[in-house]
């Protein structure tokens, strides 16, 4: 294949080590060995040299990065146009190269332009035309080309359902880092080395913040976290922010306003690592109480670093990415520095809600009834903060895979549920640990030094059970093993040349570890 393969090198050199049998009470087990990237990211030319230090990270934990950029798959595969090149692309490395995360790093532009490219989609819905041009990038991970009739029109749900699928036989999922400049991906780098290594310790990670402006809504959002979330996500705490109440309010319920000031103050004050918004918005702006908008200034003003959010939201066009105007809110929040959140889920175009029935609607007034968004976001949550049947947890990527994979039943039975699937995109890095439990800085030990050109055994002690271990040196080594039940490893390696070789502990509800093994 023509890909130039520069960003590739530091793990395409490695040297093979070989692990020795343990003690008694230590077994080492490998984990994710091969040189074949577990993450694809996708960007322009102009932004590549700027993602390297995003994928040397994901790298240097365990997750070898892959960079291509458009350009580069243009060149390399074949295809009616960019997006089909790169659906190809990304379906090659899923089924030939083990590859369990795709990341376009960049944002998008309507007619196909912009950094990375979305696939449009046309809609039409109760027997009117409601969009044509939907960007959706689930197109890239599916099996199937969202074009049954060859017209060249993409997802019509009439006309194109026996080729649509939100999912792939392989597992892999899909996340858009709608980035614009060299600064915003180095500004969002830094957000994410942050979130994986100095997340917060105390109970951040385990509370939610549910907020409301509309009174139609209302029975819906109690019920997405009192009927379901709460149900499954152990040890969990939900703040209400409501214009009706909030766990505020001091003489009646209310008084404590749903005010973008008091938005900011809850932010700032880091009180939870979770949020989830109803209500109005449109493209640059969340609309609040008393139709006060947050908007980019408002988040100029936020001051939570290290302690970023993940969110999501029913509010129109908040997630449009591909809008005429940038940024949108939600690129606002992912691209401020040292602030902000690190993921969203939002609507590319209206949030409105979706029923089978219309007869449904007045239920979801009544008794709360979920709406396909609604339902949507409720489902995202409870795949990523409950475990599996395994005890493990999702990343964020597969838990909003496990979400449209669950949603393709309504979708096929509705058209505006397909439109609700296809307009709503992974903004964010969708390998990341969605922080079910308060996480833990492992205590670590581990052999300080070898010498070079002699078989040397690394003693490790992670502390953690079966966390994940990498062991990288630019040009000589990479290794990605798996610790025992006792968190414990020995490791036989020959190290080339002197210098340092990087360590790294990682596992769920750990901030990751990181240190230096001298090589004499």
């Amino acid at each position: 294949m023509r890909i130039n393969l520069l960003s590739y090198l530091f793990i395409s050199l490695c040297l093979t080590l070989t692990s020795l049998s343990a003690q008694k009470s230590s077994t080492a087990t490998e984990a994710g060995n091969k040189r074949t990237p577990s993450i694809l990211l996708i960007t322009s030319v102009e932004l590549k040299d700027s993602w390297q230090p995003f994928a040397s990270w994901k790298t240097s934990i365990g997750k070898p990065t892959r960079i291509l950029t458009v350009k580069d798959i243009s060149a390399t595969y074949k295809g009616k146009d960019i997006q089909e090149k790169i659906r190809y692309c990304v379906l090659d490395h899923a089924e030939n190269k083990n590859t369990q995360w795709v990341i376009l790093g960049g944002d998008s532009e309507q007619n196909g332009k912009g950094h990375v490219p979305d696939r449009d989609t046309k809609h039409v819905v109760m027997g009117r035309m409601r969009y044509d041009n939907i960007p959706s990038d689930i197109y890239y991970i599916s099996d199937k080309s969202w074009d049954a009739n060859n017209d060249g029109v993409y997802g019509e749900w009439a006309k194109d359902k026996s080729a649509i699928s939100y999912s792939n036989k392989w597992g892999t999922s899909i996340g858009r880092i709608p980035m614009k400049t060299p600064a915003d991906v180095k500004a969002y780098t830094d957000k994410i080395i942050a979130f994986e290594s100095h997340y917060p310790l105390n109970d951040f990670a385990q509370k939610i913040i549910y907020t409301n402006t509309v009174n139609a809504s209302q029975p819906k959002v109690l019920r997405s976290w009192d009927g379901y979330l709460s149900k499954k996500w152990d040890g969990a705490q939900a703040i209400r922010f409501l214009h009706t109440k909030t766990s505020w309010d001091k003489k009646k319920a209310g008084d404590y306003p749903l005010s973008p000031a008091n938005w900011k103050k809850m932010i700032n004050n880091k009180t939870a690592g979770k949020i989830h918004m109803h209500g109005h918005g449109f493209l640059p702006a969340w609309i609040l109480e008393n139709h006060k908008p947050v908007v980019s200034k408002t988040i100029d003003d936020l001051t939570n670093k290290n302690a970023y959010l993940i969110m999501t939201t029913v509010s129109c066009f908040t997630g449009q990415f591909d809008g005429p105007k940038d940024p949108s809110i939600t690129e606002s929040m992912l691209r401020a520095p040292q602030k902000g959140a690190v993921i969203a889920i939002t609507p590319a175009r209206e949030g409105v809600p979706i029923f089978h029935k219309s007869s449904d609607y007045r239920l979801m007034v009544s008794e709360g009834k979920l709406d396909g968004t609604t339902e949507s976001m409720t489902r995202f949550w409870l795949n990523g903060l409950s475990p599996k049947k395994d005890g493990s947890y999702r990343t964020a990527g597969e838990a909003f895979y496990q979400m449209k994979q669950e949603m393709a039943v309504h979708a096929a039975k509705t058209s505006g549920y397909h439109w609700c699937q296809c307009e709503l995109n992974f903004l964010g890095d969708p390998t990341l640990d969605m922080r079910a439990k308060n996480p833990i800085h492992p205590k670590v030990s581990f052999t300080q030094s070898i010498n070079c050109n002699k078989a040397s055994t690394l003693q490790i002690n992670t502390g953690v059970p079966h966390a994940t271990v990498c062991l990288s040196k630019t040009g000589d080594l990479y290794r990605v093993l798996t610790a025992d039940a006792k968190g414990e490893l020995n490791i036989s390696v020959t190290a080339k040349t002197p210098g340092n070789i990087k360590l790294s502990v990682n596992a769920p509800s750990v901030n990751i570890f990181q240190a230096t093994i001298k090589v004499l």
